[in-house]
């Protein structure tokens, strides 16, 4: 990644980490409604969280994300593989600020990555 992509990246992290807990979603009705079925974007990748349960997209080095995922609680579950490497299942939590999506790995205590909404 080039450095000013990455500290674009980290900076709007940041930003959206410490603002958008006023967005946090907490329903699945309101995840549906405001972001399943939508296409996010971060740099060349993006991912699309279909409404029925599935994921898609292009991971970081153009490799296939697929996978599926299912709310828990005030959770978004998934598992998904990239570039058929498969990734452990995680339960994030999810919030909105503007066009800005941020999904909080390990329910919230671990790294949080936003997307943007087109």
């Amino acid at each position: 990644m080039k450095p000013i992509a990455l500290f674009l990246t980290i900076a709007l992290t940041g930003f959206v980490a410490t603002t958008a807990s006023a967005g946090e979603i907490k329903k699945e009705k309101q995840f549906l409604e405001e972001v399943a079925g939508r296409k996010l974007v971060m740099g060349h990748s993006w991912v699309r969280i279909a409404p029925e349960g599935s994921v898609s997209g292009r991971g970081p080095k153009g490799g296939e994300i697929t996978g599926n995922w299912q709310w828990d609680g005030r959770y978004y579950c998934r598992d998904i593989t990239i570039d058929a490497v498969p990734l452990a299942q995680d339960c994030q939590t999810v919030s909105v600020r503007g066009n800005v999506v941020t999904f909080t790995h390990k329910k919230g205590k671990g790294v949080p990555v936003s997307w943007v909404i087109e």
